[in-house]
């Protein structure tokens, strides 16, 4: 099982090295359920990120693991509503039904 884990491990750090090589983001985080397995992942992620990286100040970049759990995705789709909601709070009228005349 552990040679599985190692090698999604070298898979996330194929993925990783791409968006490292294209954005140059310091650090990429990693949720749901690799997070869980992060101690064994990525090791793994980071020894292929380092190999792959092409410019020197993508080599900058790490992996984490998401803190957040699972709900994470959830709490961010409901912000984003609220958010919007409290931006316009007009744009909840036009989701309401009208009365329609007789």
């Amino acid at each position: 099982m552990m040679q599985a884990v190692a090698q999604v491990g070298q898979w996330l750090g194929l993925g990783g090295s791409i968006v490292a090589n294209l954005f140059n983001p310091r650090l990429i985080a990693i949720g749901g359920y690799f997070a869980s397995l992060a101690e064994w992942l990525l090791p793994h992620a980071q020894d292929q990120l380092q190999r792959l990286v092409v410019a020197a100040p993508a080599a900058q970049c790490r992996f984490v693991a998401s803190t957040l759990g699972f709900g994470a995705a959830s709490r961010g789709a409901a912000s984003m509503v609220v958010n919007h909601i409290i931006d316009d709070p007009t744009t909840i009228m036009d989701s309401l039904p009208r009365p329609t005349a007789y």
